[in-house]
């Protein structure tokens, strides 16, 4: 009898630990398989899109005038041969003009006469050269005084190519000098990005390191370029190096400020979506997933870059690590695994 209740009361102990075991808790999560990925430290930088100054053409005038009429204004786009603006010549300019004409005439009488002279052989080849040279010179004198509207009092600057119109401060009525810049005039399409680099940065940096720009509110990439000038001084207002990109294309326009990353380097290191990483009292850990277990693995982080972190620790590449679900889990706890692409 005795024997009998202790053979039931083992059955019955067997059966509750059956029972036990058949009720663990099972955790349903997803993993990815553990791998190297490209990752690229990079470089922040704030700055502003402006055109190349080797594109920028200045329009000047060699004559005194008054602005007559103005047909453009800043931020416009010319095409070729388009009217910018009217200057009407200071009443000295037609004088001067006046001037140039008559010793044009008198040149020319000079050479009719040298050269009567040396056929006659009362004059030297040197002095029909000299003549020669002189009425050139008039005939030049002429022919720019013409150009610039002397003839007619008014001279209209009209756009040498197709461009932007990127400096102008002229107003109708303003009087220029000689050798004033009336207006500027870029190619827009030869745009280049100033960047102002922390100077630890900008240490760091080498021509032809590959950039990325955006919009300064906007995450999207709007434009590629590369690190063409690295400045060797730091400006005393900003505390910054300037750096200047080269763009290879962009739909930004002029004057557009940007957001700017630069690529110092790349290499292929291991790594793990951002979502696989807890944090507890003891640091940061991810777990693994071995014979249907999910298993805690205490780890180190490094550099990010687009939601993947590097990590190193007790890990290798081809293992299986919870990437979602994680939160749920406990050392040693039982999964069904889904493994996504």
């Amino acid at each position: 009898m005795l024997r009998l209740a202790l053979l039931l009361g083992s059955t019955l102990l067997m059966t509750v630990s059956m029972a036990d075991a058949d009720s663990a808790p099972v955790a349903s999560v997803q993993s990815q398989v553990l791998a190297l990925h490209r990752m690229s430290t990079q470089i922040e930088a704030f700055g502003v899109l402006r055109i190349s100054p080797a594109a920028i053409t200045h329009m000047t005038t060699l004559v005194p005038g008054q602005v007559a009429s103005l047909y453009v204004q800043r931020g416009q786009r010319v095409t070729k041969g388009q009217k910018l603006l009217d200057l009407k010549l200071d009443p000295s300019v037609m004088q001067t003009y006046v001037q140039a004409k008559n010793q044009l005439v008198l040149a020319r009488q000079d050479l009719a006469h040298q050269q009567q002279l040396l056929s006659a052989e009362l004059t030297t080849q040197s002095a029909v050269d000299a003549a020669t040279h002189a009425l050139h010179n008039a005939e030049l004198t002429v022919r720019t005084l013409k150009d610039e509207g002397a003839d007619q009092g008014t001279m209209t600057l009209v756009a040498p190519r197709s461009a932007l119109v990127t400096g102008l401060s002229l107003t109708p009525g303003d009087h220029v000098s000689p050798d004033t810049s009336l207006l500027a005039l870029g190619v827009d399409e030869k745009l280049q990005a100033i960047l102002q680099v922390d100077p630890d940065d900008a240490l760091r940096l080498t021509a032809g390191m590959p950039v990325r720009l955006g919009d300064v509110f906007a995450a999207v990439d709007r434009g590629m370029g590369q690190v063409e000038n690295i400045g060797h001084t730091v400006d005393p207002v900003t505390r910054h190096v300037e750096v200047l990109v080269r763009l290879k294309e962009t739909p930004l326009l002029e004057g557009t400020p940007v957001r700017a990353h630069i690529t110092v380097s790349s290499e292929n290191l291991l790594a793990v979506p951002r979502a696989s990483i807890l944090q507890d009292v003891q640091g940061s850990f991810i777990y693994r997933i071995s014979n249907g277990h999910a298993h805690r693995v205490n780890i180190n982080t490094g550099h990010e870059s687009g939601g993947w972190v590097e990590v190193s620790g007790d890990l290798s590449p081809g293992q299986h690590i919870v990437v979602l679900g994680n939160y749920e889990l406990q050392d040693g706890m039982s999964v069904r695994e889904e493994v996504l692409p």
